[in-house]
């Protein structure tokens, strides 16, 4: 049973524990966060396993675009905190109904997101590679 408690996160304050952070304005709300953010909210949790349950579920309806119909604004969208925590809560229940589909699934999502990171890190060394063979290049 998942007992967390979201919080908004002040910015000069620390937490103890287990906990993440999850971004409130912008595109990306919704978004899981490891380390803080002016405008995030924080999720407590009781154990560092529900923290990495309630991290992947919160990663799934992130990626999923289910925080979209929850956004306030038009400058610059926001979720409120406790149209987060419903939904959060709709991500507890669908991983509850499809327990083994949900954590097979998660640990894909994992895996593809890991890989997804390393790629990202390829590209930016091979861009760097070849801005400096330009440079080589143009001299």
């Amino acid at each position: 049973m998942f007992q967390f408690k979201l919080k908004c996160h002040r910015v000069n304050e620390e937490y103890k524990g287990f906990h993440f952070f999850i971004l409130n304005k912008g595109l990306n709300s919704g978004k899981p966060l490891n380390e803080p953010c002016p405008n995030c909210f924080v999720c407590i949790c009781q154990s560092e396993q529900e923290k990495e349950s309630l991290y992947w579920i919160t990663f799934a309806l992130w990626q999923g675009n289910r925080f979209r119909e929850f956004l306030y604004g038009s400058a610059i969208p926001f979720i409120r905190i406790n149209d987060l925590k419903n939904c959060l809560k709709y991500g507890i229940e669908g991983s509850k109904r499809n327990n083994k589909i949900f954590y097979s699934g998660i640990e894909l999502l994992q895996e593809i997101t890991t890989k997804d990171l390393r790629h990202r890190e390829i590209l930016k060394t091979l861009n760097k590679l070849k801005y400096a063979l330009i440079r080589d290049i143009l001299r």
